[in-house]
């Protein structure tokens, strides 16, 4: 079955660039011109990713993401942000709300295939990977591949799939140093271009969720990233 990608942007120009080329990936693209459509249209056909501009009339990108990461029914959907918007604070946000990447416009249409496939990837994790492994537990940290979830001093604690994946490997490597290249060859596949200021927000987001626990991971400084007991 292909996968749906829903793009929605109010710029019809970009709607029809990115359909075109997702098209040729064997991809089922379907566009829309504002959130409101879009969420009106996810009851009656789920999306496997959202491609979401950020500026838009009525409600924009980063309401829509919240709405969507706010409901258990949607919330595990991968969105990426595509957006005119490329100041630091806007992709450091973007991340933060729970989006899986985050695109500055003018993009290169090649770079944008490579990152939803990585992203479809990461959803769609195949038999024998993460999910085979066991929980991992230290002290009151329990990471559970098989559910991808997180509990805290027996609290869950919701995780992005991206900052489940990092966590697993840090946790699953103990004493471990990975660089940010290593971190993103480990979890998106090296095909893909990811900034090294998307890894170093999504280990913010992580200590955030970690709690009384943050400092299991530790920074290496001048190297990269480890679990640490």
């Amino acid at each position: 079955m292909k996968k749906r990608i829903f793009v929605v942007d109010d710029e019809k120009d970009i709607q029809d660039i990115v359909r075109m080329n997702l098209a040729s990936q064997n991809l089922d693209v379907l566009t829309f011109s504002s959130a409101e459509e879009a969420m009106h249209a996810i009851a009656r056909s789920r999306p496997h990713l959202i491609l979401l501009d950020v500026m838009m009339d009525g409600m924009d990108g980063f309401e829509f993401c919240k709405k969507l990461k706010a409901s258990p029914d949607y919330r595990d959907i991968p969105i990426i942000f595509l957006s005119a918007k490329s100041d630091e604070l806007d992709k450091v946000l973007g991340l933060e709300l729970g989006a899986d990447d985050y695109v500055a416009k003018p993009f290169s249409v090649k770079e944008l295939a490579s990152r939803v496939k990585a992203v479809l990837r990461r959803s769609d994790p195949r038999p024998g990977e993460v999910l085979s492994e066991k929980s991992i537990t230290y002290k009151g940290v329990e990471l559970s591949p098989e559910k991808y979830s997180l509990r805290i001093d027996g609290k869950d604690v919701k995780l992005t799939k991206t900052e489940f994946q990092m966590l697993f490997l840090f946790m699953k490597h103990p004493e471990k140093i990975f660089t940010r290249d290593n971190i993103i060859d480990s979890i998106r596949g090296d095909d893909v271009y990811v900034i090294d200021r998307t890894i170093d927000v999504h280990i913010m987001n992580l200590r955030k969720k970690l709690g009384a626990y943050k400092n299991i991971i530790t920074t290496f400084s001048g190297v990269g990233y480890g679990f640490k007991e």
